[in-house]
């Protein structure tokens, strides 16, 4: 049983339902009320029970600081297949279905605009651009205005696929960019679907170094240029050399040595997990 919650009382309530109960925390960012504190005390003992997953270790530490009953284990719950990467036929298509030359360079801004993501630093650095850019902005929540106001820079080629968006619409905006950005707000520890994306589906990626951790297992490769949080002026160098020195695609057995893991593989690793909690402790 694999839930999303980072609640300890939920924990432990699961906990009672019987037999061991894993759950992925992608965060902390909850508060928990008094019904919620009383139900964690009567249930307190299901709690040994449960196995909480933490994609990073800064989730972890955030979780047993605020949360010391479960047992916590660090696991990224993102998976990456080698198959899915797009196909080159793909990336023509996309690119065509948008209206994107194959000589004009193409970045992609995906996810809601969450308070964490630092999507000032990118309205200054388009502010800045000198060259064509085609813009790819897919999901929800975003903010009309400040699209409005990108679609009117004169370099900015702005394409906006409104979310909730489907697998399908993802998948062709990551095709048809030659590069994805990640920016979020210095601190922020929690894993990065989009920068597993990025790697699953082959495409270079523009990141802000706002996690040390990330940024350590990142720097070096030449896939990635990671450039400072809240650095709008060098975001918009990177994006200027866009168009005529791309980062390469990474490699397909880039997701494996980032420790991305395959579908199969965290299937395997979820049930290990349940036999080993079901063991006589």
């Amino acid at each position: 049983m694999v839930v999303l919650s980072a609640s300890e009382a939920l924990h432990a309530a699961a906990g009672l339902l019987g037999g061991p109960h894993i759950r992925f925390v992608h965060e902390v960012v909850t508060t928990e009320g008094a019904v919620v504190r009383l139900l964690g005390r009567l249930a307190a003992g299901g709690g040994r029970r449960v196995v909480v997953l933490a994609p990073t270790g800064a989730v972890r530490d955030e979780v047993t600081g605020r949360f010391p009953g479960p047992r916590v284990r660090v696991r990224l719950f993102a998976v990456a297949d080698p198959w899915e990467r797009p196909t080159d036929a793909e990336r023509r298509q996309a690119r065509d279905a948008f209206g994107m030359p194959a000589t004009e360079a193409a970045l992609c801004l995906v996810g809601g605009w969450w308070p964490y993501k630092d999507i000032a630093v990118v309205d200054n650095a388009l502010a800045w651009l000198d060259r064509p850019l085609h813009l790819l902005v897919a999901g929800a929540p975003l903010n009309q205005e400040v699209l409005d106001r990108w679609a009117a820079l004169p370099a900015v080629r702005l394409h906006v696929v409104p979310g909730p968006a489907s697998q399908e619409q993802v998948r062709a905006v990551y095709a048809a960019a030659d590069a994805a950005l990640v920016a979020r707000r210095p601190g922020v520890g929690k894993e990065s679907g989009l920068v597993v994306d990025a790697v699953r589906l082959g495409v270079p990626l523009l990141l802000s170094d706002h996690d040390p951790a990330l940024t350590v297992r990142l720097t070096g490769q030449d896939r990635v240029q990671i450039f400072p949080a809240g650095g709008g002026a060098r975001l918009a160098a990177l994006l200027c050399d866009l168009a005529w020195a791309p980062p390469p695609r990474p490699a397909p057995g880039t997701a494996a040595v980032l420790g991305v893991p395959t579908a199969a593989g965290q299937a395997g690793f979820l049930t290990r997990i349940v036999t080993e909690s079901k063991e006589p402790q």
